[in-house]
């Protein structure tokens, strides 16, 4: 049997205390709310991957980025790994780049996230929050 991993990338970026989330469109966690992110291609750093991701979802240019945490899989059978990228700044205006992907783009207050939050994105802002690196 041959096991893949699979790294996925979010972008994390905080306004006055409000993180970013789309409201998710596709069939894999449609009707949730997650960071703007996707997976890490061949040959592309993880801060690379989250700008990429980033600029083709949002339309926002991240300026200046950090890794700021990286979480277990969950559940640990499917090995896909998130890595959080904090945006520290960014220029651009938050628009629908993808509307088949996602609805919408809010700012949610960082103490008062929505309850339907898409797994991966749950975890990365766990870790966030708890300014971990790594959430087990």
């Amino acid at each position: 049997m041959t096991t893949q991993v699979r790294v996925g990338v979010q972008a994390i970026v905080v306004r006055e205390g409000h993180v970013l989330l789309g409201l998710r469109a596709t069939t894999f966690g449609a009707g949730t709310w997650g960071l703007p992110g996707g997976h890490l291609d061949v040959g592309e750093s993880l801060i690379e991957a989250a700008r990429r991701e980033l600029r083709e979802e949002t339309g926002l240019h991240a300026l200046e980025a950090r890794v700021v945490c990286v979480t277990d899989p969950e559940p640990a059978a499917h090995h896909h790994m998130q890595v959080g990228v904090e945006v520290l700044r960014h220029r651009g205006a938050v628009l629908v780049h993808e509307p088949e992907r996602c609805l919408c783009w809010h700012y949610w207050p960082l103490d008062a996230l929505p309850q339907a939050l898409f797994l991966p994105s749950a975890a990365v802002l766990r870790a966030f929050v708890r300014g971990s690196l790594h959430l087990p």
